[in-house]
């Protein structure tokens, strides 16, 4: 099963990390080259409640994201 992961990076979610989750999914990517989209976006709003950062797989939304998380999640949804 493949994923799409959408990364926020509005101002907060870049400054709270999602650069660094970026990296390590690309990273991932490469493993997994015909499973894994990655597209970037913008603000998804969540900032306000201070849920930053945050990643989309598919439709699933990740607050206080780490790459630890996303990775894990990334790899559950690929190997269903």
């Amino acid at each position: 099963m493949s994923v799409k992961v959408s990364i926020c990076m509005g101002t907060h979610c870049t400054m709270m990390g999602n650069l660094n989750i970026q990296e390590d999914v690309e990273k991932l990517q490469k493993e997994y080259p015909e499973e894994i989209e990655i597209e970037a976006i913008k603000c998804l709003k969540y900032c306000e409640d201070n849920k930053a950062p945050i990643v989309k797989l598919n439709e699933k939304v990740i607050t206080n994201a780490r790459s630890e998380k996303v990775i894990s999640e990334i790899l559950e949804v690929i190997k269903k």
